[in-house]
């Protein structure tokens, strides 16, 4: 497989305030350095900040979340209402958590407030009726900090058993 010099980008990762800078070329293209870069939908800054990506996946979700609001307006089944934003809203905060998972105060809270105006939502609660555990529990739902830590695991076994391709035996042995 050939890569295509028009698509290829160069992006360093690294903490110095003076990277070294480095032209890098394939074939006869020079390519292009970029700060932040979409890959797969996960968007990688130079400095491995997820910032970018949560503000750019929260900033979606809450848009889809207003487009369910606004469209779905007389519709009262609250499992219809759950479905949906489970399929719509909650599966593109959650995609590919495994690699991004936030671990700052600031992050979690931000990613975990779409899911406190979803729980509204269904429940057509209003603000102050009641807790957010109690709508989780009333829609059989856990936090998204859970559910992250949750399907981390589930990527730890499936690496550490065989199950993904993922090899985690080499990478366990130390290098000297």
């Amino acid at each position: 497989m050939r890569f295509n010099e028009l698509k290829c980008k160069v992006s360093t990762v690294t903490r110095k305030k003076q990277p070294v800078d480095f032209t890098y070329r394939l074939g006869s293209i020079t390519l292009t350095h970029v700060e932040k870069e979409n890959d797969l939908g996960i968007t990688m800054t130079g400095k491995l900040s997820w910032d970018s990506h949560i503000h750019e996946i929260t900033a979606k979700a809450n848009k889809l979340l207003g487009l369910l609001k606004r469209t779905c307006l007389f519709l009262t089944d609250v499992s219809v209402r759950r479905t949906l934003y489970l399929s719509l809203v909650k599966s593109n905060l959650c995609y590919a958590c495994e690699v991004w998972s936030p671990y700052i105060y600031s992050q979690k809270t931000k990613i975990e407030r779409v899911q406190r105006r979803a729980t509204r939502w269904i429940l057509k609660a209003r603000k102050g009726d009641s807790s957010y555990n109690k709508r989780l529990v009333d829609l059989n739902l856990l936090p998204l900090c859970y559910d992250r830590e949750i399907k981390d695991l589930m990527f730890f076994y499936k690496a550490l058993y065989g199950i993904s391709d993922l090899n985690v035996h080499d990478m366990s042995r130390s290098r000297l």
